[in-house]
């Protein structure tokens, strides 16, 4: 591919028939003088599982704020299907309300808690002594049908669901009735995840989901992450959560975006092993270089060799 000295997922091409939740086509970002990013292109499969990693600096957090649709790219686009969900967790800065912790985490189910809601004003309705036959006729079958939706998105599990997601992440029942906003910002964003990962988006993007956990909810989140159904995208230094979560690696390295398959031991590996190829093609290069430059000192002065001396100077050039 032409772009992919910039911008490229190196372990396989943008399949042409698989489902793809995000696609970023010659993205380009910089930073007043600085650029971050060559433009190229990226994409996200269907239940893909992504890590992004990259020295401090090198755009990790931007590239997902992009792919959020919170930051825009200087040039390119990045498409996604229309209606698409995607959920994010920033480092810091957690938008959360004044609830506490359980009522926070519930608001993920909050077309569900309405149809309840609903489906109780209806059931009082339906109690009132004067309620004439054709309307209550009316409100019977209004009550059907909340209760059907209810039901088609498993609205009696929603506290189960709840409960289960916020032990995971380490609050214990007494917990849960805290206000959010005395929690600590390292608690603050267990609720913040908590209610994202309730969502369930069809594409997760989490910048160091793994900061403020300690290691029993770090080993849930991997066993969460692990069942999920969608797709994911997530920044980590955390080896080992990457080597227990992630099928791809995404290395932002010079600007560029460079793809490996497998964990993250694995992208160690064949990082290794492509520098090691990158230096030897180097080293034959620098050693082509000496022996073309040899020649043109040598013959530079003879006529006879005039034409053989500039061809290989725009051989130099090329080089």
């Amino acid at each position: 591919h032409g772009r992919c000295a910039s911008v490229c997922m190196a372990d396989r091409a943008v399949p042409e028939r698989e489902l793809l939740l995000i696609r970023a086509i010659a993205v380009t970002r910089s930073f007043g003088e600085q650029g971050l990013f060559e433009p190229g292109d990226w994409f996200l499969g269907d239940r893909d599982r992504v890590g992004l990693v990259g020295p401090n600096g090198s755009g990790k957090s931007t590239w997902l704020k992009m792919l959020a649709g919170l930051e825009s790219a200087d040039s390119g686009r990045i498409e996604m299907p229309k209606g698409q969900r995607v959920g994010y967790l920033p480092q810091f800065g957690f938008r959360m309300g004044g609830g506490t912790v359980r009522e926070e985490a519930r608001a993920a189910f909050s077309s569900v808690l309405a149809l309840t809601d609903e489906r109780g004003r209806l059931e009082q309705a339906l109690e009132h002594p004067d309620l004439e036959s054709e309307d209550a006729s009316a409100l019977l079958k209004r009550h059907d049908h909340v209760e059907q939706e209810i039901r088609r998105l498993d609205g009696y599990e929603v506290d189960r669901r709840v409960d289960r997601v916020l032990r995971g992440l380490g609050f214990d029942t007494a917990g849960f009735d805290r206000p959010v906003p005395e929690l600590s910002g390292g608690w603050q964003m267990r609720v913040a995840l908590a209610r994202l990962l309730l969502e369930e988006p069809e594409v997760l993007l989490l910048d160091e989901p793994t900061n403020h956990l300690d290691l029993e909810a770090r080993e849930w989140l991997e066993g969460f992450l692990g069942e999920y159904s969608g797709s994911f995208v997530l920044v980590s230094h955390d080896r080992y959560f990457l080597d227990r979560t992630v099928t791809r690696i995404t290395d932002i390295m010079n600007r560029r975006l460079h793809g490996y398959t497998g964990n993250y031991t694995r992208y160690l590996e064949e990082r290794e092993a492509r520098y090691a190829q990158a230096l030897k093609a180097y080293e034959r290069q620098q050693d082509e270089i000496r022996r073309i430059q040899a020649f043109i000192e040598r013959f530079r002065a003879k006529n006879t060799k005039a034409t053989q001396v500039q061809s290989r100077i725009k051989m130099l050039e090329k080089i």
